[in-house]
């Protein structure tokens, strides 16, 4: 099916790319420590929600973790004291959305005494240069290998995006930042959150319309350029959600 947008750019939502990572008890990304996807069949009183063990159905229980297992959407109630429901946040899920590629660069963080790998304002904007009028930035970085569809990325210091970074962001009037890394910050920051903390604005005022979405994967094969991005959630009243972001390519 051939759709318009309001300014009359076609795409097909036959040609949609799926960017989010699936989550199976063997497969997908890890963050933060936390298990894999676990899924197993509910039991009890003569009922086995298995069918190849006698069951009528497949009647499975899932357990995973939003900010841990694959691909998640989250907005400010991940960093407030208050709480926000992503559920309420995400009321609109298409967008004008421009994806890049980025190579993150060496930084020595004397405050860690390590080695790190940061996304400046000065990379995304020689990427972005002069385009403009989009409501959503997808970020693929370099190396983009296929591993990252199923790295566990506890306790390796990937690379995060600083403060400069995501203030350029902000300058741009973007909503929606998605990225193929765990966090926008440094996994072991002592706690601050900058890059979260500046992205929403908390807590002097709050944006509760913008979201992160982290743990994405963009084929290699996938151009830079706009994007429509249609952006979905589960209606999970949480501050994050597990996520199926999809991106179409716009016809000329």
């Amino acid at each position: 099916m051939i759709l318009k947008t309001t300014n009359n750019q076609k795409f097909d939502t036959k040609n949609g790319i799926d960017i989010s990572l699936p989550l199976s008890p063997t497969s997908g990304a890890l963050a933060w420590y936390v298990a894999p996807v676990k899924i197993w069949p509910v039991t009890g009183d003569g009922f086995i929600g298995k069918v190849t063990e006698g069951g009528s159905t497949n009647f499975n229980n899932i357990l995973l973790n939003p900010h841990g297992n694959g691909t998640h959407t989250e907005n400010v109630g991940h960093i407030s004291r208050e709480f926000y429901s992503i559920n309420e946040s995400l009321t609109q899920f298409f967008y004008h959305a421009l994806l890049i590629t980025v190579q993150p660069e060496s930084f020595k963080n004397t405050d860690f005494g390590e080695n790190d790998w940061i996304i400046t304002k000065e990379l995304l904007a020689n990427q972005i240069g002069d385009q403009k009028n989009f409501e959503a930035i997808i970020i693929r970085t370099l190396p983009n290998e296929v591993v990252k569809k199923n790295k566990n990325y506890s306790n390796t210091n990937p690379p995060y995006l600083t403060k400069d970074a995501i203030e350029y962001i902000n300058a741009l009037n973007i909503l929606h930042l998605l990225i193929d890394l765990p966090s926008v910050d440094r996994e072991n920051d002592n706690g601050k959150l900058m890059a979260h903390h500046t992205f929403w604005n908390y807590p002097d005022q709050p944006r509760l319309d913008k979201t992160i979405t982290e743990l994405i994967y963009v084929p290699i094969e996938v151009k830079d350029g706009p994007y429509i991005l249609n952006l979905q959630i589960i209606s999970l009243e949480n501050d994050a959600s597990p996520s199926k972001p999809i991106l179409y390519p716009i016809e000329s």
